[in-house]
């Protein structure tokens, strides 16, 4: 019989490269969202709207942490959740909560903190958040780890570090507006190194890695989506179809 090292194929048998590589070689890095905050082609209506509908994700987050809690029978996985999502909720402080501050980023673009919870989730936004929140039904405890590993906390520092250079170019904003930005861009590559500690062990099987895989997949689309989502909500629909 095979080992599971044989079985599973390329990047040197190495589980924890072919994931990363899942997340690196995916859509998400050439979506035209993305390559505008790169090239400062992002314009303030676009990030007005990529503001109000982050925040709807950024808000929903810890409720996702919560179920992966509720998910996971592993006790060190459970650690390095609780862990995360004690940080998400600003270690006991509601000031330090990411969502409060990422109030302050959207208080800088001129909504109040009552315009912000009337505007309505865009449908790709509801996805993306329903994707998260359903992994644990669809993928088990395997597909949680997997994808806030290699699609979240693994790819935000990147990502938020590429948006905000498209946030700067596109407005000017004081330093304490951009702190939930800074924070995950240097901070979050520590905590995808703690969730793949725990998430390689429990891959035993060829199945369990499709299955981490998958997920990382479904959460990466979703995201993809999102961004569709924000370019089409301002007006950029056209411009994402060229």
């Amino acid at each position: 019989m095979k080992s599971f090292e044989s079985e599973i194929s390329g990047l040197g048998h190495d589980p924890s490269a072919r994931l990363r590589q899942v997340a690196r070689a995916h859509r998400l890095w050439r979506h035209p969202f993305v390559g505008r905050c790169r090239t400062g082609g992002l314009t303030l209506p676009q990030v007005r709207v990529l503001s109000t509908q982050m925040y709807k994700f950024c808000r929903e987050f810890p409720c996702f942490l919560a179920a992966a809690l509720l998910a996971c029978r592993d006790e060190e996985a459970r650690m390095v959740i609780g862990e995360n999502l004690w940080e998400e909720l600003g270690e006991g402080d509601p000031q330090r909560a990411h969502a409060a501050l990422f109030r302050r980023f959207t208080r800088a673009l001129g909504f109040d903190d009552a315009q912000l919870e009337a505007v309505p989730a865009q449908p790709e936004t509801r996805a993306l958040i329903d994707t998260y929140l359903g992994l644990a039904e669809r993928f088990g405890v395997l597909g949680i780890l997997g994808a806030l590993c290699h699609a979240s906390e693994g790819i935000v520092a990147t990502l938020y570090a590429h948006i905000q250079r498209g946030l700067l170019q596109a407005g000017a904003f004081e330093p304490a507006a951009l702190v939930f930005f800074e924070l995950h861009i240097h901070a979050d590559d520590g905590h995808a190194d703690k969730l793949e500690s725990v998430l390689l062990p429990l891959l035993r099987t060829p199945q369990d890695m499709q299955r981490a895989e998958r997920a990382i997949t479904a959460a990466l689309d979703a995201r993809c989506d999102f961004f569709d989502g924000v370019l089409r909500a301002a007006g950029g629909a056209d411009d994402h179809a060229a």
